[in-house]
């Protein structure tokens, strides 16, 4: 190829590791941006858009683990090859490369002919994913995500989602019944919390969509595979599922960044339930939705979690506009917060209020009906409707 070929960022603390993988790149044709710590990393990946990223694990200020983990939840920047170049060279350290996003791992020292080789190897890929993805539509991802444990987000994502599969997400509020040429939105859910809240929610205890599709590895995985396991509602809902357990399934980086994909070929809204913890797997998937709805309940310490939430979802390069509070009344308490105690305090939009009704939501779960199906001109499933109407309208 003539002139210049394509930009690689360069992380690491040592300047004469910076020089001399420079230098090499630099003779192949690439144009090299160094950078000397992880917030410089960071900075020049969003002012740059680099084409790949090498980065070293042990830095003075963020390590490179957090940079990537930074990196893979930002959606501007998740796509971008990261190769980890760094003297760790234990096989548990090689394991939370991967597990923090990288797509590969190589141990100083190295032979030069080598480095480059995996460097003209993961653009090569990269710029074959680029092709591949442009004859499908880009589906609609959003993300819903718990402030903390038990505060309804399953049931929160699973009874949107049915709303969605229904149609009436893309009605007005006084149309029930979508008229004989609608287009029903093609409506995928995936389960990727550690231990199956929607299969419990479902009474579909035996599931096994998801282990099912990690018995591939990612590489072998395409949208008919996925297909395959894929649990249908009687809604139109098209899940995928875990099995519920109180072992946790574990995904890699490289697993989530595939079920995304295809799943995204597969559907116009693309919903996840992600549980309530921002690990390495959650900050992934960050990288890959369009919108995030955060799940709490009126309460002080969920605000508290919430808040802190918000500023590590900012600090991952999200803005309000990618964020929405979804606040869930599970009872009635004195210690609630009030609607407008909640915005004042939080910054970003409260995009839905769920009333509590602990009779309705137990009946649910025993008959292992969504809400909106069981009574579907109850004020939960108004509530539930107006909150996919939003959705919509804030995604388009």
């Amino acid at each position: 190829m003539d002139g210049v070929r394509e930009t690689i960022l360069v992380v690491d603390d040592d300047l004469q590791t910076v020089k001399l993988i420079s230098m090499l790149l630099q003779r192949k044709g690439y144009r090299v941006t160094p950078a000397v710590s992880g917030v410089q990393a960071l900075a020049k990946a969003e002012t740059e858009q680099p084409d790949l990223i090498i980065l070293d694990i042990m830095m003075p200020d963020i390590d490179g683990l957090e940079v990537c983990r930074r990196l893979r939840a930002n959606p501007k920047l998740s796509r971008i090859p990261i190769l980890m170049f760094t003297a760790k060279a234990a096989v548990a350290d090689k394991i939370a490369g991967f597990q923090a996003g990288a797509d590969d791992y190589l141990t100083k020292p190295v032979h030069p002919a080598e480095l480059v080789s995996r460097v003209e190897a993961l653009l090569q890929r990269a710029t074959r994913s680029k092709h591949e993805a442009i004859p499908r539509i880009q589906a609609v991802t959003i993300g819903f995500l718990g402030v903390k444990g038990g505060v309804g987000t399953s049931t929160t994502a699973l009874n949107t989602a049915v709303v969605l599969a229904q149609g009436a997400g893309h009605l007005p509020p006084t149309v029930r019944t979508p008229p004989p040429d609608f287009r029903y939105p093609r409506i995928v859910l995936a389960d990727l919390a550690p231990h199956g809240g929607l299969a419990y929610l479902l009474r579909l205890y035996q599931t096994q969509g998801l282990p099912n599709v990690l018995a591939y590895p990612p590489q072998e995985l395409d949208p008919a595979t996925i297909e395959k396991y894929l649990t249908r509602h009687t809604s139109g809902l098209r899940m995928l599922l875990t099995p519920y357990t109180p072992r946790p399934v574990i995904l890699s980086a490289a697993h989530l960044r595939t079920l995304a994909h295809h799943l995204a070929m597969l559907s116009d809204y693309l919903l996840f339930e992600m549980g309530h913890t921002l690990d390495d797997g959650a900050r992934t998937l960050l990288g890959e939705l369009r919108y995030l709805v955060l799940v709490a309940e009126p309460t002080p310490l969920a605000l508290a979690h919430a808040q802190e939430l918000i500023r590590t979802l900012y600090q991952l390069g999200w803005n309000a506009q990618q964020l929405g509070l979804v606040v869930v009344n599970r009872g009635i308490s004195g210690i609630a917060l009030t609607r407008r105690q909640i915005e004042e305090a939080l910054s970003i939009e409260l995009i839905g209020f769920i009333s509590p009704a602990p009779e309705l939501a137990h009946q649910a779960t025993e008959q292992g009906i969504p809400i909106v199906l069981l009574q579907p001109e109850s004020l939960l499933a108004e509530q539930f409707r107006e909150l996919a109407r939003r959705l919509v309208a804030l995604t388009r």
